[in-house]
């Protein structure tokens, strides 16, 4: 079902659950969000409209959901720039479940080097994933991997290194 012109429940669903991922500190992050929207459909509302609203609430107004992913090719959705000087760059990327991420982050790997420059480093972040609500606190995954890259560098910098090395 589409929200907006362009946004489906699903993608604000999926916004909210990487949101609570990363504010849940005890806890499932999907039962958390599964008794919000149970609290608000209590109090009349459909499921959808839960979601749009805790969506309104958490987040803010859904059409950036849309406005982000148009700006972002489709391998780098859900991908955060998060930062971006003179010579290199960092892209984070969540990989919980690690193993049914690997596909979206070689995704995110080809879209990097394409855009941007060559990867080199991809740097786990180690901590509490999903699987330790079932496994026991002392389980602990990759939640997401830092994506380092070396920016690559135009024509006229890249010339003007050569000119000024033949002096």
């Amino acid at each position: 079902m589409l929200v907006g012109e362009r946004v489906s429940v699903d993608e604000l669903y999926n916004a909210l659950l990487r949101y609570y991922r990363g504010s849940t500190i005890w806890g499932d992050p999907r039962a958390k969000l599964e008794s919000d929207i149970a609290k608000l459909v209590e109090k009349g509302f459909t499921r959808e409209e839960a979601i749009k609203k805790l969506f309104e609430e958490k987040i803010g107004d859904y059409r950036v959901v849309a406005e982000r992913r148009a700006a972002a090719p489709p391998a780098l959705e859900g991908a955060k720039l998060v930062y971006k000087g003179e010579r290199v760059g960092i892209v984070y990327v969540e990989t919980d479940p690690f193993y049914d991420s690997l596909p979206r982050l070689g995704r995110v790997l080809d879209e990097v080097e394409e855009r941007f420059g060559e990867v080199i480093a991809v740097v786990p972040n180690i901590g509490f994933v999903t699987a330790s609500v079932f496994l026991g606190t002392s389980f602990q995954g990759v939640k997401g991997v830092a994506v380092v890259f070396r920016l690559r560098r135009s024509e006229p910098e890249q010339q003007g290194e050569h000119a000024g090395g033949q002096h």
